[in-house]
């Protein structure tokens, strides 16, 4: 038979446990019994507080009737002179401040004076039909329902017949504001913690004693509403308020008006009677089985605690740790503690040489890590930026079969651009796992940062990424000595971190600058911003913020690395700040700044036209412009271009087109605002309008659509595409 080990501390447990557990089950019983009684009081006292609350309800309704009544007996209505009983109505009014207004009405339900109208106003139809009907088939007086009127103003009716020669002439009615009902609940002085609510015969909240405003004429909680269905007239029960806190309710129900007053009290007033018993019965209970446990400790502590040192010292030989053997004039337990000793002395020896093994293969596993760190680094590095300018060459590649000579030289000049720019980068990229060492060879030449970053700029605006985004700019002329291709990675970088954290809607400030001996770059966005920890950090490899699990604010981690470390090779730095999470983000980096050489370059566009149809090209990107015009006129149109929308309205104005193609992401006005400028002013005569955006989703034809554009297509655009949409026309 195996027996189960029992240490002998819980062995005195069990005996000081023994003897107090009767005490503890006798004191249970009676604080159950306590509870009990204290919540049977309450109940009772909130049962006479509703009926009481009930009672002052049913005064003031019974006090409205009669003074309806008292109007009913009006000998100006004997007389047929209502515009003198409206007169006494207001006076009414006046002195009744509860009431919403006097309705005069005849048996058939129209209103005969209203004192919320001027008299002869054209008057509303009666609102409540059901207790007006009854008062017409009764002739009794009859309380009615919350009910919304004319005006949206919830009051309930309070109706009486107005009886001549015993014959119903009228119906006399008083609208009872909600607030003089809250009123009468608020002169009882109940707790502010305390829910008072009064419900009309049809269940519906005339008031309450917290938030009336905004859960009046509503139906009560379904738990008060269970509690009041199967408990008759009057009850007590938990539920659970509006709010969601668990109360005591009790409620009454009147048989005078049908009208129920229900009283929430919260279970801290019902329950604090017997806590402070529970308190002091309970405490002392567990006081004497505390001196009892501490006295069986005291006795068994010189016993219990030499074996459990002599425990701890076998699990410290487990652990390996340091030996703490007790010190006892118990022989046995001597005994065992030496021979825990020498086990510590044996095992010790063979953990040496075992840490020596282990510490070579982990620095072999780091060495390990390190190298395959440094491959994802370069591979995630590949993928982040391969993903650059090919609409150019595509759109050029469609040019190449033209028969126009000059069009195939724009052409493969357009290409020969994009793949020099593209073989840089790929020479880049096969570099930079030397970037963080400073061995990328910088091309550097004088450079325009405003230029260069205007470019970037432009690319992303003809690429749509800008999207609804707000983009200011400040570019002042500030000169550097520095490798075009990296200063257009560091702009397109930190431009796409922006785009990529701020919401439809944001702004995007972008500003070139010179101070003193630098040149400053700074890109601020009304994006989704960093915490402090982030910020410090974001300049890091593979560091990124929280993301969603679909990743739609995803990358690799390495854009914001690259543009440090570029920054750091052409002898700049690179820096981040966020004011917190929903607060935006400003990016700034500095370089060195140089004297601007003595001139540059400018751009011309070629122009050219070839009759056929009128086209007005509206592209604020210079090659997408270009290659649209260019592809136009060989299929022989006649092709005008705009760069913004003011001067597309110019150009409408000056002669209306037959076709319109307008680029959504244009900047100052959009093309969804040119649409409607151009159908408000030219309306019959407008033209064909084409939009050419790079979003398709089905909202955004549909917003294409009703800003008035005939045809939605998504770039990039084939010829192929673009023909048949003009032979719509």
């Amino acid at each position: 038979m195996i027996l189960r080990r029992v240490t002998l501390r819980t062995r005195l447990f069990y005996l000081a446990a023994a003897a107090f557990l009767p005490v503890a089950l006798i004191s249970g019983i009676g604080l159950f019994a306590l509870v009990h009684q204290h919540r049977q009081q309450y109940e009772r006292a909130g049962i006479e507080l509703a009926r009481a609350l009930a009672t002052a309800v049913d005064a003031e309704l019974q006090r409205s009737i009669s003074v309806l009544q008292s109007l009913a007996n009006a000998t100006t209505l004997d007389r047929g002179e209502i515009e003198r009983f409206y007169e006494v109505t207001r006076r009414v009014m006046q002195q009744n401040p509860s009431w919403l207004t006097v309705i005069l009405a005849d048996p058939r339900g129209r209103q005969v004076s209203n004192a919320r109208f001027d008299f002869g106003d054209a008057l509303p139809p009666i609102v409540e039909r059901e207790s007006f009907e009854r008062v017409v088939r009764t002739a009794q007086p009859v309380i009615g329902s919350l009910a919304r009127g004319p005006g949206t103003q919830l009051a309930v009716p309070l109706r009486v017949p107005v009886i001549r020669a015993g014959e119903l002439r009228y119906v006399l009615t008083a609208a009872v504001k909600p607030d003089g009902i809250l009123e009468i609940v608020n002169r009882q002085r109940v707790p502010s913690d305390w829910v008072v609510s009064v419900f009309d015969t049809n269940g519906m909240r005339v008031a309450r004693s917290r938030q009336h405003r905004e859960y009046i004429g509503t139906g009560p909680a379904p738990s008060l509403e269970a509690l009041m269905r199967k408990g008759g007239d009057e009850g007590a029960g938990i539920t659970q308020v509006l709010e969601g806190e668990s109360v005591y309710t009790t409620y009454s129900r009147s048989h005078e008006s049908g009208w129920t007053v229900a009283i929430g009290i919260p279970r801290s007033y019902v329950e604090v009677a017997a806590l402070r018993s529970l308190i002091v019965y309970g405490g002392g209970l567990l006081l004497s089985i505390g001196l009892a446990v501490l006295a069986a400790l005291i006795v068994g502590r010189g016993i219990a605690r030499p074996m459990a040192e002599l425990g701890a010292a076998a699990r410290a030989l487990g652990r390996r740790e340091r030996l703490e053997l007790p010190h006892t004039p118990i022989g046995e337990i001597r005994q065992v503690a030496d021979s825990l000793a020498v086990a510590a002395d044996e095992r010790a020896r063979g953990e040496a040489e075992r840490e020596q093994l282990l510490e070579r293969e982990q620095q072999a596993r780091a060495i390990a890590e390190a190298a395959n760190r440094s491959k994802d680094e370069f591979l995630a590095m590949l993928g982040h930026e391969l993903r650059n300018p090919l609409g150019a060459i595509a759109n050029a590649a469609q040019l190449l079969g033209a028969a126009d000579e000059e069009t195939r030289a724009h052409a493969r000049s357009v290409i020969g651009r994009q793949v020099q720019h593209l073989a840089r980068m790929t020479d880049d990229l096969l570099d930079a796992a030397r970037a963080m060492t400073g061995k990328v060879v910088l091309q550097r030449q004088p450079l325009d940062l405003a230029e260069a970053t205007a470019r970037v700029l432009s690319t992303l605006r003809a690429s749509g990424r800008t999207g609804q985004r707000r983009i200011v700019q400040a570019l002042a002329p500030a000169w550097v000595d520095a490798d075009p291709t990296r200063i257009e990675q560091i702009v397109g970088n930190l431009l796409g971190n922006a785009l990529k954290f701020t919401p439809e809607g944001g702004t995007i400030t972008v500003s070139v600058a010179r101070e003193g001996d630098e040149t400053l770059l700074r890109v601020a966005d009304t994006g989704i911003g960093m915490t402090p920890e982030l910020a410090a950090r974001v300049f890091e490899a593979f560091v990124q913020g929280a993301r969603p699990l679909d990743r739609s604010q995803g990358g690799l981690g390495i854009g914001l690395t690259l543009v440090r470390r570029l920054a750091e090779l052409h002898g700049g730095s690179a820096a981040a700040q966020s004011e917190g999470e929903g607060r935006g983000s400003v990016f700034t980096v500095r370089l060195p700044a140089i004297a601007p050489p003595a001139a540059a370059r400018g751009r011309a566009l070629a122009p050219g036209a070839m009759p056929a149809r009128d086209v007005l090209v509206v592209e604020d990107n210079d090659d997408a412009r270009e290659t649209l015009r260019r592809m136009l006129e060989l299929a022989g149109h006649r092709v005008r271009v705009a760069v913004d929308g003011a001067a597309a309205l110019e150009a409408v104005h000056a002669a209306v087109p037959e076709i319109a193609l307008i680029d959504i992401g244009l900047p100052k006005m959009d093309g969804y605002e040119l649409a409607r400028r151009i159908r408000a002013d030219m309306q019959d005569r407008r033209p064909f309008l084409v939009a050419i955006t790079g979003y398709g989703l089905p909202e955004d034809r549909n917003r294409s659509r009703e800003a008035g554009f005939d045809v939605h297509l998504v770039k990039p655009v084939d010829s192929a595409t673009l023909a048949e949409v003009l032979e719509r026309r």
